[in-house]
């Protein structure tokens, strides 16, 4: 039984499915829905609605729906999914989302919707917690959310498949609770020049780590999903010390790395959110790379070069392949020891 993994084209935004075969039933999972875009674009169906075609026509399911964290290149092609009649609305049957509602009934606490502030992005657009309401009223309107709260440490059994919750922290969600306020830009993860002109070398000479402080990417669901021996490592936009606490207290250090067959790099590649700590703890030879590069000059070059600093030979996937000649020269991918690829449409474990 093989595990197919789809990176939708999802702009600067992430929309992943998961499909594995279950009792003779394909199972699939969606992780995520970009921004609006993803599913339609001026009536025109997009990489999201297109999938969902193919399951309608095939009488299937989305088995399991995960929203990571309520950013708009997250969820808003979700919302355009459920508001569009017969879609997700018919298609969902069950939904990993960690609402306001739900984390304050976690901490006992009465705070309405009508109370939450609506966040801004670092592109300035509206994002958000606006949008994370009305998809709690979707969810509740059709009784397919299992209002529990997923939570590091917490382990899952379904359709064949293990998932182990790396993000959030019960930390990071009483920070998302209490901090329901306006985010400022953050130079980290939205500067408006790109890193590429610069060679590895130049970029790890004077590299210094410096974490996300998003409050929303804090939030994000992150976990390893395993399947018949594969593993593979879904880390939204989470922040690297939350992962490394958690694949510690799994076991995980220097001397017992975590083996991965891919890994689906943080916050499209964001330069905080994917620390050379972190990297120590794994082995692995795929990442995935989500994004367009239209937003916050994602992903950053020194990313990248921290991955092959640990792993020379890796494989650099990225889902829009235009990216490669922007971000590397022709003498880095002539003479690399790494290969750089496009994802495709399925990959097959």
């Amino acid at each position: 039984m093989s595990l197919e993994l789809r990176i939708l084209k999802a702009n600067h935004g992430d929309s992943i499915i998961v499909s594995v075969e279950f009792d003779n039933i394909q199972k699939h999972i969606l992780i995520d829905g970009g921004p609006s875009q993803t599913f339609e674009f001026q009536n025109r169906s997009m990489p999201l609605k297109i999938f969902l075609n193919v399951i309608k026509e095939k009488n299937q399911k989305i088995d399991l729906l995960v929203l990571t964290h309520v950013d708009d290149d997250h969820i808003g092609g979700l919302l355009s999914g459920f508001n569009k009649l017969s879609y997700l609305s018919e298609l969902t049957n069950e939904v990993w989302f960690n609402s306001g509602k739900l984390i304050s009934q976690h901490f006992k606490q009465n705070i309405e919707s009508s109370n939450f502030l609506t966040l801004k992005d670092n592109s300035g657009s509206n994002t958000s917690i606006g949008q994370g309401v009305k998809f709690e009223d979707h969810l509740t309107s059709l009784n397919i959310w299992s209002h529990e709260l997923i939570k590091a440490g917490d382990e899952f059994q379904k359709f064949g498949c293990i998932f182990k919750v790396l993000s959030p922290s019960i930390e990071k969600l009483d920070e998302l609770l209490i901090k329901w306020e306006k985010e400022k830009p953050d130079s980290l993860t939205s500067s408006s020049k790109t890193d590429y002109k610069q060679t590895f070398s130049q970029l790890l000479s004077y590299d210094v780590f410096k974490e996300d402080v998003s409050i929303h990417n804090g939030s994000s669901i992150a976990f390893i999903l395993e399947h018949e021996q594969k593993s593979i490592m879904f880390l939204g936009d989470a922040h690297p010390s939350i992962i490394i606490k958690s694949l510690i207290d799994l076991g995980y250090s220097k001397r017992n790395k975590l083996k991965l067959d891919f890994l689906k790099v943080s916050h499209h590649g964001s330069k905080a959110n994917t620390s050379e700590e972190l990297l120590s703890l794994l082995d692995c030879n795929n990442f995935i790379i989500s994004t367009d590069g239209s937003r916050h000059s994602l992903p950053n070059k020194i990313t990248l070069a921290r991955i092959i600093k640990y792993f020379p030979s890796a494989n650099l996937m990225f889902n829009y392949p235009n990216l490669i000649n922007r971000i590397f020269s022709m003498e880095e991918l002539e003479n690399a020891e790494f290969s750089v690829l496009e994802c495709g449409d399925m990959i097959t474990l």
